[in-house]
Order: structure tokens, then C-alpha cells, then sequence
């Protein structure tokens, strides 16, 4: 069985949709199936709670809020492929944007080089953190403690004496409040949908010559139609008030990114098999060292991302911007879309979803006069399912021999 979701299962036509839904739950393949559903019910509840939930307004603020979880969610999930856990991201991303605050706004630094260089800080810190995990061999879980703690204490210092710092008018602010004209962002989404179309019928094609299993034209039409409906429908809906926002765009970009360097590259299948399982990656030839190093650079690079994104968006780079909570959201968002926490099992789009998740029940619990205490537990709930589901699919996946 392929890492496919349900709905592509070639076998769907002969046992029916239920019996195959339970094959699958038995075997440990449903892939994004389940969080797709909650995210259904959980627009479904808040709708009905609060008919503002769907608003062209909402949506809008909704999508900037996404977009910085799913960035540094993106992040996080890079390293839970590995199997490891950085704790350290989120104040990564904190520090980063103190420090592109202190250059442009005290400094008079050009955005753009600033913007530079808080990126390369998030890639040099990452290459640092890697180092002493893959190769003084310090456990991941001490190191980004270690780095959590020394970034919240640097980012104070870096500030100095005045803690808050206002990004408005800066570049930070404009970009992230910068919205695409209706026509531009309809040519975006019938791109993207034109772009998963051509994939999955490309994969299918492909995978029929060789001859293989394969979904269904059925079932590939089935896929188009719906991403369709919900791209455009989102789109027509978020036009009707400022419109599609840059980060979100940024966002769907890195996701892409990533999720075709995962799929289709050697480097990509690396971090599978290294997350898979350390020995048996070694003794195929891949380099453990490097691909364990370079995915902590390429978390830290997207920490420092989240951190220009949310400073723009808050129109804050001070000590307040990151809390503890955005950690927990990224670490939620990974784990809720599907990535497993035992490495070796997740995609990009995991990341997206959960963070869609986590959002939305962040942003409806606040619209129905929930205060933060009651979206920490029911994210926290949430999160808990989540894991509940990968540890019963990976005790299925044992079960036919696939774990």
C-alpha cells in the first residue's frame, strides 16, 4: 500500500467504501483522511456556534494567523521526520525578529539586507544545533532546551533597555499585509489547481504503465473537483473583503516546496529513512551527519521566516511577540496533521492542515467567548487524538507487516 489517501484506493470499486474504510483503519492507512474530517466538523460546530466564523473578514485574519503556525510548523515537522524534537524554534523565530526590528528601526539597516541577515541567523543557529546533535551526539531534546533558554535571554539583550519595538511602517508590516488584487489571486488558485491536476493524473499514468496499482479516473476527478470547490470558495470568500494575503501565498509556496523535495528527491527520501530508521539509512550509504544537520538548518531558516512573518503581522518585534504557546501550536499542528512523533512518517501537508486545524479552533473558541485557557484544552485534546490515531496506525502498520 502507497502512502495515497483513501479516497485513491484501487481497490475501493471492488469491496465497497465501507469495508475498504475499515481495511484501512485496521492496516494504518488513512493517511490525511481523519484530520480532514475534524476539520469538517470543527467549521461545521463554529459556523453554527457564530455565523461570523465563515466571514469574508475572518477568513482573511484567519488565513495571516495560518500562515505563520504553518511556517513554523513546517519547520517542526521537518524534524519530527528525523524522529527528534526541537524545542527551540519558536524563541529562534522571536530572537530573528528582535533582531531585524533592532536594524531597521534603530539602525536604519536596509530591509532587505536585514531580512537577509535574520535568515542566515536562523540558518547558522540551525547548522550549530545540528552540529552538536549529529555529531558531539547530544540528544535533540537537551540541545534546543538549551537553545530555548539562551535565545529567550538574547533576544532581552538584543533589545536592550526598551523591550517593545513597533514593525509598523516597516517592510515586515507592509508585506504582511500585503493583498493580491481578485484577479491575481483567481490566477493563483486555478494555477494550483491546474498543477494537481497534471500531478496526480501524471502519477497515475505512470504508475498504470508500470503496472501498478492506481486510483481510479473516478476517484482522480473526485480529488480535482473538491480542491477546486475549496480553493475557489475560499478565494470568492476572502475577495469579497481585503482579499488573499501575501504570507498565506508565501506559505502555500514553502509547503509545495517542501513537499516535492520530500516526494521526489533523493535528499527527501533520505530524511524518511534516516527518521525510518538511523542504522539501516547508514548501511544503505546515506549520510546520516549532513541530512540530519542540514534539516535543522532548513527548521531554523523557516523559524526565522515565522519570526519576520508574525512581526508584520502583530506589528511587534519585542520580547512579548513569541510565547510558549506558539511552540506548542507548531508542535500540535505537525502531530495533529498526521506526522508521526517516531519519525520516518509525514508530509509537508500535514503541517498545513494541522495548523488549519489548530487555527480554527483557536479563532472560533475566540468568537464564541472562549478565553485562552479553553483553546490551550481543547487543543490539547485535540492533540492527544492525534496521537492516539498515529499510535494505533502504526500498531496496524505492524499488524500486515508494513511498521
Amino acid at each position: 500500500m502507497t502512502r495515497n489517501s483513501f479516497i485513491t484506493d484501487s481497490r475501493l470499486s471492488h469491496e465497497g467504501f465501507f469495508s475498504t474504510f475499515l481495511r484501512r483503519v485496521k492496516e494504518g492507512q488513512l493517511g490525511s483522511l481523519p484530520v480532514i474530517i475534524a476539520l469538517v466538523v470543527i467549521i461545521i460546530v463554529f459556523q453554527s456556534a457564530n455565523d461570523k466564523f465563515l466571514s469574508p473578514a475572518n477568513l482573511v485574519n484567519l488565513s495571516s494567523t495560518v500562515a505563520y503556525i504553518a511556517i513554523l510548523a513546517l519547520g517542526i515537522n521537518l524534524i519530527l521526520l528525523l524522529g527528534e524534537i526541537d524545542l527551540s524554534l519558536a524563541q529562534l523565530g522571536g530572537l530573528a525578529a528582535s533582531l531585524l526590528g533592532v536594524l531597521v528601526v534603530r539602525q536604519g539597516v536596509p530591509p532587505l539586507i536585514a531580512l537577509v541577515i535574520m535568515l542566515v541567523l536562523g540558518l547558522v543557529v540551525g547548522a550549530i544545533q545540528g552540529w552538536f546533535f549529529a555529531v558531539v551526539g547530544i540528544p535533540a531534546f537537551v540541545v534546543t532546551l538549551a537553545g530555548l533558554l539562551a535565545f529567550t535571554g538574547l533576544t532581552l539583550t538584543t533589545l536592550g533597555v526598551q523591550k517593545n519595538l513597533s514593525m509598523s511602517g516597516t517592510f515586515a508590516f507592509d508585506f504582511a499585509n500585503f493583498y493580491f488584487p481578485a484577479m491575481w489571486a483567481y490566477v493563483f488558485g486555478a494555477v494550483a489547481v491546474i498543477g494537481f491536476g497534471a500531478g496526480i493524473v501524471s502519477s497515475k499514468l505512470r504508475r498504470q504503465a508500470a503496472g501498478l496499482d492506481n486510483p481510479s479516473w473516478t476517484s482522480v476527478t473526485v480529488r480535482i473537483v473538491l480542491l477546486a470547490v475549496i480553493v475557489f470558495g475560499f478565494l470568492i470568500l476572502v475577495n469579497q473583503d481585503f482579499g488573499l494575503v501575501l504570507p498565506f501565498l508565501l506559505m502555500l509556496v514553502i509547503a509545495i516546496s517542501i513537499d516535492l523535495v520530500l516526494r521526489k528527491t533523493r535528499y527527501g527520501r533520505s530524511i524518511y529513512a534516516v527518521g525510518g530508521k538511523v542504522e539501516a539509512a547508514r548501511r544503505a550509504g546515506i549520510q546520516v551527519t549532513w541530512v540530519r544537520i542540514s534539516v535543522f538548518m532548513a527548521a531554523g531558516t523557516l523559524a526565522a521566516l515565522f519570526g519576520f512573518i508574525k512581526a508584520g503581522v502583530n506589528s511587534n518585534a519585542g520580547s512579548t511577540l513569541v510565547t510558549t504557546q506558539d511552540l506548542l501550536n507548531a508542535i500540535a499542528a505537525a502531530v495533529i496533521g498526521g506526522t508521526s512523533l517516531f519519525g520516518g512518517r509525514g508530509t509537508a501537508w500535514a503541517a498545513v492542515l494541522g495548523a488549519l486545524v489548530v487555527g480554527a479552533i483557536n479563532n472560533g473558541l475566540y468568537l464564541i467567548g472562549f478565553n485562552s485557557d479553553a483553546q490551550l484544552i481543547i487543543t490539547a485534546l485535540v492533540l492527544l487524538a492525534a496521537v492516539v490515531i498515529d499510535a494505533l496506525s502504526r500498531r496496524g502498520q505492524r499488524y500486515v507487516g508494513r511498521g
